[in-house]
């Protein structure tokens, strides 16, 4: 009787002080991906990069095509010329290909960087922007759509906002 006594009391309590599960907050989510990709500016920016990634890549497929041709003239010259000079072909040919690896590794790290601080950039500018849409539309919590497994379409904001930063980013 006892132990009926104590469950029957643990329930109770354990009922009566569980808030309830009916939230009141206001979840909506948001696809960042998509924003920069259909902004204006966001735009912008990704063609930006896009242009100085081609510059950056023919001026390196030039190099690469030229180290390609001493490497087949050197081949060819192998049965012809003594050791040694072969030798010194291949030591200046090899610190060539080196060279040639670090530049471009510096070229895609200073890219990478530069992307990252043009979005950087962005997205300081438009933090600001939805912060004051999220304030007025009193939203508790914005989620990144990246982070969500299925959630209703009602719920997503990201047109609104891409018209609203279209409209105060030029």
């Amino acid at each position: 009787m006892k132990i009926i006594r104590r469950l029957f009391t643990i329930f109770i309590v354990l009922f009566v002080l569980t808030p309830s599960s009916f939230s009141q907050d206001q979840i909506v989510y948001l696809d960042l991906d998509y924003v920069v990709i259909n902004t204006k500016a966001g735009k912008s920016i990704l063609k930006k990069l896009e242009d100085s990634k081609n510059i950056a890549l023919s001026k390196f497929e030039k190099k690469g095509k030229e180290l390609k041709k001493i490497e087949e003239e050197i081949n060819k010259q192998k049965n012809i010329i003594s050791e040694d000079e072969l030798r010194k072909k291949l030591i200046e040919f090899r610190k060539e290909v080196s060279t040639y690896q670090k530049n471009r590794q510096k070229v895609v790290k200073e890219f990478n960087q530069k992307k990252r601080s043009e979005f950087d950039k962005f997205f300081k500018k438009i933090t600001p922007i939805i912060e004051n849409y999220v304030s007025e539309k009193k939203i508790d919590i914005v989620l990144d759509k990246k982070n969500i497994f299925i959630a209703s379409k009602k719920k997503n904001i990201t047109q609104e906002i891409i018209k609203i930063i279209d409209t105060k980013i030029k």
